[in-house]
């Protein structure tokens, strides 16, 4: 056994979580997403914004889930990567489409940093990459609610969680989905503290519309720490509210003793 794995072995006993620094700032996300996936029970991870396959490694690697990925990206600099990451996983899908709030081809920003490719513009935000080079393609857009039931048929699940990272552009990838969104169990989000994209929500709009669309904060969890000191971004996760078990407030004991204190 290597020295590594020795180490975390002990580690694990004593109760203790060894990680590389690299990964520290996601445990947060990892832990609660194992928590909450089983919760849910989910069947399937509708990935939309996959890029290279970040968020589908992290699934199988670090919150165990077995269950169906279908993951979507349009940007051909990114899909070989994501096909090569999803390689030898039988439920593990690729569409290289996009989803948005209507239907037809769309002009897509392919920045140099494929992570930041975007139907938006970078706005003039310090944040924002002014100089990074793009180049500009058409893309198929499909509407969530026009996929979802070619999905039902193609594959099988019942209880289907929602990830949107589509750099400024997941509350058109929700508007698409119309009344369909109440099929998914929960959804996560990136949301925008100071916007990096033109015409993109900040995080109160974000999160007005979710909640509006009927779900509940079940956590926000950092994603990077590139902009330190300040709170640029974070991804929020949310549970459909009527899944939530409200809890009844216990009784006040107001007895006898406990009124002539």
């Amino acid at each position: 056994m290597d020295i590594k794995k020795m180490a975390s072995r002990v580690a694990h006993l004593a109760g203790v979580v060894m990680v590389p620094e690299w990964r520290a700032v996601r445990l947060h996300e990892e832990r609660l997403l194992a928590r909450l996936l089983a919760h849910l029970n989910v069947d399937c991870v509708f990935d939309i914004g996959a890029n290279v396959g970040q968020y589908g490694r992290m699934l199988r690697e670090y919150v165990g889930y077995r269950g169906l990925i279908i993951s979507f990206e349009p940007n051909p600099a990114a899909l070989e990567k994501l096909r090569k990451a999803s390689f030898g996983d039988p439920l593990w899908h690729i569409e290289p489409i996009a989803l948005g709030g209507t239907a037809g081809k769309f002009q897509f920003h392919a920045y140099e940093l494929s992570e930041l490719g975007s139907f938006r513009s970078f706005s003039e935000s310090h944040h924002a990459p002014q100089r990074l080079g793009a180049r500009f393609i058409d893309v198929e857009v499909r509407t969530l609610a026009d996929f979802l039931p070619e999905a039902l048929r193609r594959w099988v699940f019942e209880r289907p969680f929602l990830k949107m990272d589509t750099q400024g552009f997941d509350l058109e990838v929700a508007k698409g989905a119309g009344n369909t969104i109440r099929q998914f169990l929960g959804l996560q989000s990136e949301i925008a503290f100071q916007t990096r994209y033109e015409g993109a929500p900040d995080y109160r709009s974000a999160l007005t519309t979710y909640q509006d669309l009927g779900f509940t904060i079940s956590g926000l969890v950092p994603i990077h720490e590139i902009h330190f000191p300040e709170l640029v971004e974070m991804d929020v996760i949310m549970v459909r509210s009527d899944l939530i078990k409200r809890r009844q407030p216990e009784p006040t004991d107001f007895s006898r003793s406990a009124l002539t204190k």
